[in-house]
């Protein structure tokens, strides 16, 4: 490991790369590993748990998919005082009381969101290539600044439309490369509690809108509620230069006595050889098929970024040439695919998030409002809807606490099966009208699906892939997510005009089907590193 001497004008510089770094490591200690007083050589990296310094980037990076929670939800208690005026109501001037719209532009302007968000899925994994984890986000902020302002100083619909499509390409974005942040600074034993931040933050999103949407539902308020989300993008920009950037992410831009740096700051030990040997020596051994290296000189070699430094690898026949020169072709949502280690992990991601939207959840929350109106008065049935958000969090956190003790696949099989029963339990009392049956159910499908069903599939979405496709992978997962969301969001509405809750059997069938294949492909992926589990799924 190179020697990184630090000046207090000046950024840290080494053999290999200028060390950009986070307040976070400049406030501890020197040569970009933690002081002696908290550091601990002994302890290995590998064992090591979550510090302050890996709690706190992951926490600033998360209000990034807080606000995508947030844009989710913004317009569904406001769409009464949105779309028709009420004249008693107090004025501001230049701007319109309300947007006169019918049911058709006003879905337009709800579901216009996903489309949004399936291009940014597409593109995030880019960006975090190109201008890596943090550098993603921080130029994703563009669009989560312009799409609430737009709203909020809308003065037609297509304004509020146009508002909506861009906070939609910004949520993509953040839902694909916040994961992958996550699981890249996360120590091995912990990977599913940090990673389940995600979610964590997503929900919390959605109460923050829920909760201000209720405050803020008269007259022209409206514009506070859809406009808040450019308080949560300014404080999200202005906290981001706190974050480090993924050591992992440097390590492959062989920046890699930056990320020795991160490392030891985000493990708090010096001792970090052994994970950083990890990046590298099972991708390696798949390259190389357990051949040896040597200096030797041969008429056909290639040298590699894996091997030690001034070593070469000794090729001897041509397909395994054109094995190690296809290791350094980039790794794209256009091309992951025809690598045939990703292919079987790319398949089981898209099948995770597709899977996740047939299980009805949406229509769960399209459901809420409407079933509580049924018993109660509107006030009472938006506190009721208010609840669920409050629940969905605590189930979430519930997730996050036990995901690293007891495996993804037990926390993802009992989701599911739970999620089986209550929807089916759902469909009843809708059918027969049993009220008080529905709202019980609506609370126990969040609860079933919030720590399980809802947080496991991002987080097996950033293990199935080392970091050479990490991000195309999580790209691909995403832009599953938001087309069955968008399927689902169109064809509920006529599938129960024709058959009524019927509808309820499909999302019911779609589950036992999913958890079927599920439990046949999907490995345990707790307590493994991130190329364990590659190769697992070769």
């Amino acid at each position: 490991m190179s020697h990184i001497t630090r000046s207090a004008a000046v950024p840290v510089t080494s053999g290999e790369s200028t060390i950009e770094e986070s307040p976070l490591l400049i406030a501890d200690g020197v040569d970009g590993a933690p002081s002696s007083h908290n550091a601990d050589s002994s302890l290995r990296s590998l064992d090591a748990g979550i510090t302050w310094a890996c709690l706190a980037s992951g926490v600033l990076m998360c209000l990034s998919p807080l606000q995508y929670g947030y844009h989710i939800a913004e317009l569904n208690t406001p769409k009464g005082i949105i779309t028709a005026c009420d004249k008693d109501a107090a004025h501001w001037p230049s701007l319109p009381l309300c947007l006169p719209m019918n049911d058709a532009i006003f879905s337009l302007a709800t579901s216009v969101f996903a489309v949004g968000g399936l291009l940014g899925s597409l593109s995030a994994g880019w960006m975090a290539e190109r201008w890596g984890r943090r550098g993603a986000l921080v130029y994703n902020s563009a669009s989560f600044i312009l799409g609430p302002l737009l709203m909020a100083l809308a003065v037609s619909p297509a304004m509020l439309v146009v508002g909506r499509f861009v906070s939609g390409i910004g949520s993509g974005v953040a839902v694909v490369v916040t994961p992958l942040y996550l699981s890249e600074i996360a120590p091995v034993k912990y990977r599913g509690m940090l990673n389940l931040l995600n979610q964590l933050s997503i929900v919390l999103g959605i109460l923050v809108t829920l909760t201000i949407g209720m405050l803020a539902n008269e007259g022209p308020y409206w514009r506070l509620s859809v406009g808040f989300g450019l308080v949560l993008a300014c404080l999200h920009l202005s906290t981001l230069a706190f974050a480090v950037e993924s050591p992992r992410y440097l390590w492959s831009r062989n920046k890699r006595a930056e990320a020795r740096a991160i490392l030891c700051k985000l493990r708090q030990t010096t001792n970090v050889d052994d994970e950083v040997a990890g990046w590298k020596s099972v991708s390696a051994s798949r390259r190389h098929g357990g051949s040896s290296y040597t200096t030797s000189e041969q008429p056909a070699r290639l040298e590699t970024g894996d091997a030690p430094d001034n070593v070469v690898k000794v090729v001897d026949d041509e397909e395994e040439l054109e094995e190690l020169h296809s290791e350094h072709v980039p790794v794209t949502i256009f091309n992951i695919f025809t690598f045939a280690e990703y292919r079987k992990p790319w398949m089981l991601v898209l099948l995770l998030q597709f899977g996740q939207q047939l299980s009805g959840i949406n229509t769960v929350f399209f459901y809420s409002s409407s079933v509580m109106e049924k018993m109660f008065s509107s006030h009472v049935s938006s506190i009721l809807t208010v609840l669920i958000g409050i629940l969905n969090v605590l189930a979430t956190a519930s997730g996050a606490l036990i995901v690293d003790r007891f495996g993804r696949r037990p926390l993802l099989f009992s989701s599911m099966a739970a999620m089986a029963i209550s929807v089916t339990l759902l469909g009843v009392g809708l059918g027969f009208k049993l009220n008080v049956l529905a709202v019980v159910s609506l609370y126990l499908v969040v609860a079933s699906f919030a720590p399980g069903y809802g947080p496991v599939p991002f987080l097996l979405g950033t293990e199935f892939f080392d970091v050479r496709a990490a991000g195309a992978g999580g790209s691909w997962a995403l832009a599953a997510n938001w087309v069955g969301t968008f399927i689902v969001a169109v064809a509920f509405l006529p599938l129960q005009n024709v058959i009524g809750e019927w509808v309820f059997a499909i999302f019911v069938t779609a589950l036992l089907v999913c958890g079927i294949v599920f439990y046949r492909t999907i490995p345990e992926t707790k307590g493994h590193t991130i190329e364990e589990i590659a190769k697992k799924l070769k």
